[in-house]
């Protein structure tokens, strides 16, 4: 993992929640380019930044960071639909995404 992990995953949680970067830089209280400058990989945040970033977004760091979750996002509102269901429904929706992934 390096730097251009980072500025991939900050980019790809904006994208998935499409949000422009000014949007997000300007949320944050930063200046229009922040995230367009972490991005382009001109900059990266600090510390408390990637915290802000994080929760900008409703994620933890360990979610940004887990490279198992390609999209963090998405799979968190899936755990919450999931989480809404009996044991039986759930079991269906595991069943159904194997057959989709063969």
């Amino acid at each position: 993992m390096d730097k251009s992990y980072v500025q991939l995953r900050i980019a790809r949680i904006r994208t998935a929640h499409n949000i422009s970067a000014r949007k997000v830089s300007i949320a944050l209280g930063q200046s229009t380019e922040y995230i367009n400058q972490i991005e382009s990989g001109k900059a990266l945040p600090s510390l408390e930044g990637l915290f802000n970033i994080c929760d900008y977004f409703n994620i933890s760091l360990g979610e940004f960071f887990d490279d198992r979750f390609e999209f963090p996002i998405e799979y968190t509102h899936i755990i919450e639909e999931l989480n809404k269901m009996d044991s039986i429904a759930v079991n269906q929706v595991y069943e159904l995404l194997k057959l989709i992934n063969k």
